[in-house]
């Protein structure tokens, strides 16, 4: 059996960034001894697959994972150690800069991670006070700098479209971030979400300017010798991210922690969400209980529009034999239609081996996929 993927949700965070819509609890940092613990008996609840199926990526995200102190960090890995059957290809932790030290750092080595990724977002220390950061692009480079002498993978998160950021600042921020050289960028687009701080006062940037910035880094980092390989995430060869390209391969992974999210096959192909209430799901598994919030059986139709929907993110596209082999079916001939509509309107290239999304099939990347999915 393949390998599973394991990610470890960690939801504590100083404060809440104005644009931020993932589950995280400002002030709560005085749970976090019994949050790690929970996560530790959440994972032998589930030694169904933990025990009898390698893992071989590892991604502890959040939230503000670099909030734990070293003592905690070493306790929660070594407790998911000592409960999965870890034979970890790639291990990543999420950092803030801004709590980030050489500490940390060297915890984060000693406990078998391999790859950081520190959310920088922009260079400018005023775009940054705008959105809610914490830190200021010194307090970047003090933590580049440091993880640097540790680790030899680090991804830097940048966003666009940001309040008060122009295509020229935009520019200056990924050109800071070169200088320091990471081997993979991730350049996300602002969505604003309802219900957030900056939903409420800001209408975000037009179409044209938030393509000219997106444009202009996969233009940059191509030069600069990274590889656009998915929709918002850029290597230098063969630093790509094996974790989350489970995620876009429809692999299986297994989600711990309160809104953790889970992909599994038993039997039937399922996706499950955890609680998202951070008392509630330490409750749950204190009293033994898988703390699932929601559990989804998928038909095979779900499963194929997943399939669709995922690969088309993915530089690397649709591979035929590989679709056949997984569905009984060619691709090639199943959507001939809508291959040679996405092929004239400039979307995908096609070869003999498969259809790839160009800059502009990324660009009108819902349009792509509707163009298949609507087809089913």
């Amino acid at each position: 059996m393949e390998p599973l993927g394991l990610y470890v949700h960690i939801p504590f965070c100083r404060r809440k960034c104005f644009y931020c819509d993932f589950v995280s609890y400002p002030g709560k940092e005085a749970l976090a001894d019994g949050y790690i613990e929970a996560v530790i008996k959440e994972a032998v609840l589930n030694k169904e697959y933990l025990e009898k199926r390698s893992v071989d990526t590892l991604f502890i995200g959040g939230g503000t994972p670099s909030l734990l102190s070293p003592k905690q960090f070493l306790r929660l890995v070594s407790g998911l150690g000592a409960a999965c059957r870890f034979d970890l290809n790639e291990a990543t932790a999420e950092a803030n800069p801004e709590t980030l030290d050489e500490e940390k750092i060297d915890a984060y080595a000693r406990a078998g991670i391999s790859r950081l990724s520190i959310g920088l977002q922009s260079h400018d220390d005023g775009i940054l006070r705008r959105i809610g950061r914490a830190h200021a692009f010194r307090d970047f480079a003090k933590a580049y700098e440091t993880a640097a002498k540790r680790f030899s993978n680090i991804n830097v998160d940048v966003i666009f479209g940001l309040p008060g950021q122009s295509s020229e600042s935009f520019v200056s921020t990924l050109e800071a971030v070169l200088n320091f050289s990471p081997q993979h960028i991730s350049a996300y687009s602002l969505k604003l979400e309802p219900g957030t701080a900056l939903a409420e006062g800001y209408e975000g940037a037009s179409e044209e300017t938030d393509r000219r910035m997106y444009h202009a880094a996969a233009r940059i980092l191509s030069e600069r010798g990274y590889r656009h390989y998915e929709t918002s995430n850029f290597a230098r060869p063969g630093f790509e991210c094996a974790h989350n390209l489970k995620y876009w391969t429809g692999a299986e992974y297994v989600g711990l922690g309160a809104a953790a999210h889970s992909y599994i096959t038993d039997g039937v192909h399922k996706r499950r969400a955890n609680t998202r209430s951070l008392e509630g799901y330490i409750a749950a598994v204190n009293r033994g209980e898988k703390p699932v919030a929601e559990e989804t059986v998928l038909s095979e139709t779900d499963i194929l529009t997943e399939y669709i929907m995922l690969r088309l993110r993915l530089k690397s596209g649709i591979d035929f034999a590989g679709f056949e082999k997984r569905f009984g079916f060619s691709f090639a001939d199943r959507f001939a239609e809508q291959i040679e509509t996405a092929k004239k309107a400039g979307l995908i290239e096609r070869d003999e081996h498969g259809i790839y999304p160009t800059l502009s099939g990324f660009d009108l990347q819902n349009a792509l996929i509707c163009e298949f999915v609507n087809a089913i």
